[in-house]
């Protein structure tokens, strides 16, 4: 994986609806390692998945009834990412023909669900505070709020110990993200400009758990169109951790160096997926 064992455990985590990470779990999961841990079922993707044998990992478990099948988000690609890294195409122009560039309200509103799955959370807008597009949790509307802006690119470890650096210091405020975009003259370049969509980016950033709210795209005028206790940007030195922490050392350029430095390994990974490049 591009992201290292501790990484992924802290940022499973961070998601809003996830209870508990179990280290070390095994690749195929049997019954007594669900009861374990009191889960009724394992859940996973639309995609089959294979033990070294060949075998569904599943196969007890969908046997016995304990197997859930979830749709992967339709424009959301792990793959895909590795493969604009690869080549050096943030594929903007392309997603944008494609209609996959955006999120729909849809995805936008099953995003922005509480811990539970079903009740309201996260507040969505589109640019203004005047044009909501999911209708978050009356309860933490109330609330004061802190705004911190950035693009979130490669969406990590990093951007969510900053969230919730923020959060600890501001428990009793909203924390609403202002995601913006790169400037005209980056937004083909593949450290300038975002080499995930509006879509992979925004949904990442509702999936936190010290999310509140977020604005797509906001107008600069936004700044003073609610009194926020305070506004800030993402990366900003005050709520970076200490030296060793993943804030303070994993950064978006950091991810695509592990990449290109085992550039060969990630080239024959897609090539296998059907994924070219020249």
């Amino acid at each position: 994986p591009v992201m290292h064992t501790l990484e992924r455990y802290s940022h499973s985590e961070g998601l809003r609806w996830c209870t508990k990470v179990v280290e070390d779990a095994p690749y195929v999961t049997h019954p007594a390692w669900l009861d374990r841990y009191g889960c009724k079922y394992v859940v996973h993707g639309d995609d089959i998945t294979t033990d070294a044998n060949g075998d569904d990992c599943y196969q007890e478990m969908k046997d016995l009834g304990r197997f859930k099948v979830v749709k992967r988000t339709y424009g959301v690609s792990t793959t895909d990412i590795i493969q604009r890294i690869l080549t050096g195409k943030n594929h903007h122009e392309k997603h944008k023909q494609e209609d996959m560039y955006r999120p729909t309200v849809d995805e936008l509103t099953f995003y922005s669900r509480a811990e539970d799955g079903f009740s309201n959370h996260c507040f969505v807008w589109d640019k203004t505070f005047d044009n909501c597009l999911v209708e978050g949790s009356s309860i933490s509307n109330t609330k004061p709020a802190v705004l911190v802006l950035g693009e979130f690119d490669l969406f990590h470890m990093g951007h969510i110990e900053q969230l919730a650096n923020i959060h600890k210091l501001n428990p009793e405020c909203r924390i609403i993200v202002g995601l913006s975009e790169p400037k005209q003259e980056h937004k083909d370049s593949i450290d300038e400009g975002c080499i995930m969509t509006l879509k992979e980016r925004a949904l990442s950033i509702l999936s936190c758990r010290y999310v509140d709210g977020l604005i797509l795209t906001p107008f600069n005028s936004v700044e003073s169109s609610i009194d926020f206790k305070l506004i800030t940007h993402i990366d900003d030195p005050d709520f970076i951790s200490e030296k060793g922490s993943f804030s303070e050392y994993l950064t978006k350029k950091l991810i695509i160096s592990r990449i290109q430095e085992q550039r060969d390994l990630y080239v024959a990974r897609n090539k296998s997926k059907g994924m070219l490049i020249a």
